[in-house]
Order: C-alpha cells, then structure tokens, then sequence
C-alpha cells in the first residue's frame, strides 16, 4: 500500500510538472524592445483604390499599425516598421475592381533593400493586380507590387 500509494504520487507529480513545462512553451516570447520608425508610402492600384496594407521587413506579412488616406488614385499610408528592418516588400489587402480568381491574392514583385534606422522612409508604388487561369475553372489573383520612387528624411 506505501508503495503504491507513492508511485501514484510520483506519476502525479511528474504528471503536474510535465503540464507547467507544456504551458511554457506554449506562452510567446516577450516582444522585441526593437524601436519604430515611419513608412509613409504612397499606392495605387491599376483596377483602383488600393485597400488595407500588409508589409514584410522580414519576419514574415503583418498588418502594421497606421493611418491612411485617399487623395485621387493614391492611397497614402503612415504606417510603423522595425528601425532595424534591411528588407521591405509590401501588398494591398484588397484593390477596388480587382479581377475575380478562386483564390486569395498572391504576392509578386520586389524586395527592396532599406537601410535601418529611425529616419522616416517616403516611398510611392503602384500594384499590378491580375488574375491567372490554371484552366478547369481555376485561376489565381496575383499581386505584381513594386516601388517607382524611395527616400529617406
């Protein structure tokens, strides 16, 4: 009966410490004290207003936080990057009149290189939206988005 009685104890406690170990590495690692810097691009699309911004510095797509506005064809946004961040791509979430495909937009286009630091980047682009049939009534939405101008202040 001791025997058991501890082994049922022994079971339960590696039971309990294997749980905490689980928990921790499911909890996300701290965020990076990584100062911001300012993006202020400037997007057209070539079916329409360009939508939403998603941008990749090199950690992979994410929504940075922002504001925009029209002003005719452009939508300028003012958004916030790493100032450590060497690479810049970007995509609209959505171009008004884009053509319809069975798919979510595909990024194509350039990754540019930018130089890390706190200055402000200015930079103006446009966005080839097009889709692309692979036939069988399938097609793709590509994303062709590239940079005409970039500068720093």
């Amino acid at each position: 009966m001791i025997k058991r009685g501890l082994h049922k104890r022994a079971a339960a406690l590696c039971s309990a410490v294997a749980t905490v170990g689980l928990a921790s590495l499911a909890v996300a690692p701290p965020a990076s004290a990584d100062t911001m810097r300012t993006l202020n691009l400037a997007i057209t699309c070539e079916t329409g207003l360009a939508y939403g911004l998603e941008v990749d510095t090199g950690s992979g797509w994410y929504f940075p936080n922002g504001s925009s506005y029209v002003s005719g064809n452009y939508k300028y946004f003012t958004v916030y990057i790493p100032a450590s961040a060497s690479l810049l791509e970007y995509q609209p979430t959505y171009c008004d009149n884009q053509p319809t495909a069975n798919s979510q937009p595909m990024w194509e286009g350039y990754s540019y290189s930018i130089t890390p630091g706190t200055s402000t980047i200015n930079a103006t682009g446009y966005v080839t939206d097009y889709s692309y049939s692979v036939g069988y009534g399938y097609s793709y939405l590509f994303y062709f988005c590239a940079i005409n101008s970039l500068s720093y202040s």
